[in-house]
């Protein structure tokens, strides 16, 4: 079988993540796995011995990129001759024919091509990043010359991203609905990227058949990626906001039953003890949701309800940037305890952490019964 030399990209802190899902999803389809970092995001290149449109099922990436090559850089001006060099004798032919595999096509004469550099300027560089997104477009004319250059909606996108002192080339295989879904049919400000959804119920242990639980659900993200990942028994959200739980109703639509979306107080759930198998929450922080004066109480409060909801051995996942309030919320439950090393990522230019908290008790949990749990409603 053919194997394909591939990257992706994660926000910052999610590279670990996405490196345990390429693992657990596909096993020893994947080689020579290795990580680095450019800007704000997580890559993760890798060598795939299988059908290539499988990776865009995969939850916690931004993007699926053809691995180009890499260039060391010495900072010197001549680094962009060498560029210019190297882009016009990549191996292109096979990075263009999986890109038609994957892509659809678009009906006109002249191939359009646009270039996209992340690089920081720093010190030791003499040139800076548009002298490199120049020399990229001018490598990918020597070799097209009846291509086109444009600055958006292009038929390909080439990426060079700058990790410490090497420049990443890539062809990019995905588009927008990779990382933003397609289900996403209703926006409110603030809403939960779907890639660090999927992140949370990725850690939270998701297994069929269970009751799953998002206290504090706005429009739905959390619930939908985690009925991506499988079949379910029971989805359950609710919110203080209304709009919020309309909007949930219409990313919905009439999939993934049996769920329920309520108008609830997170802080006061209307659920019997010990009858949800995998909580996961974006709690209110930062500037939008929540206040320094509301959330001290809110988290403590949300604790206690997930230590009272959750079955024992089970897991909760919570996203927050106040993760000293979680802390001292946790402390306060000795139910609970931290499971895993907190994780700190980045969020849109925002810092957060994920924390994952499982109650003390033998597993594996019994089964979901109905009678602790409320009628689903919409």
């Amino acid at each position: 079988m053919a194997t394909f030399p591939l990257y992706t990209t994660s926000f910052r802190g999610l590279g670990s993540i996405t490196q345990r899902e390429l693992r657990q999803r596909f096993g020893n389809k994947i080689s020579q796995l290795r990580s680095n970092r450019v800007r704000d995001w997580d890559l993760n290149a890798f060598t795939f011995a299988g059908p290539p449109g499988e990776l865009l099922e995969l939850g916690t990436i931004e993007d699926l990129y053809y691995h180009l090559g890499a260039m060391p850089l010495s900072g010197a001006v001549a680094d962009l001759e060498a560029l210019q060099s190297q882009v016009r004798d990549l191996p292109l032919d096979p990075a263009l024919a999986l890109h038609r595999q994957l892509a659809p096509r678009r009906e006109h004469k002249r191939t359009s091509f646009r270039v996209v550099v992340q690089a920081r300027d720093a010190a030791w560089r003499h040139y800076r990043r548009v002298e490199i997104q120049k020399a990229v477009i001018a490598g990918v004319g020597r070799r097209f010359p009846r291509w086109r250059a444009v600055e958006e909606d292009a038929d390909l996108e080439f990426w060079a991203q700058q990790a410490d002192r090497t420049l990443v080339l890539g062809l990019r295989l995905s588009d927008r609905h990779l990382r933003h879904r397609s289900y996403k049919a209703a926006h409110l400000p603030g809403s939960l990227r779907p890639t660090i959804a999927h992140a949370l119920v990725f850690l939270s242990g998701v297994q069929e058949g269970q009751v799953f639980l998002d206290p504090t659900c706005g429009t739905g993200t959390l619930l939908l990626e985690r009925a991506r990942t499988g079949r379910h028994h029971l989805l359950l959200g609710g919110d203080l906001d209304r709009a919020a739980l309309i909007a949930a109703a219409a990313n919905f639509g009439p999939r993934h039953r049996p769920r329920g979306l309520l108008h609830w107080d997170a802080s006061r759930l209307p659920l019997g003890d010990a009858c949800v198998d995998r909580v996961a929450a974006n709690l209110p922080w930062g500037g939008r949701h929540g206040s320094a004066r509301t959330n001290p109480s809110l988290y403590t409060a949300v604790l206690a309800e997930t230590a009272r909801v959750l079955r024992p051995g089970a897991r909760a996942v919570f996203l927050t940037s106040e993760g000293r309030l979680l802390r001292d919320a946790l402390m306060k439950q000795p139910a609970l305890h931290l499971a895993e090393p907190a994780r700190s990522v980045g969020v849109l230019g925002r810092e957060a952490d994920i924390m994952v908290v499982e109650k003390r008790g033998p597993g594996p949990p019994p089964a979901p019964s109905a009678s602790h749990l409320p009628v689903p409603s919409r």
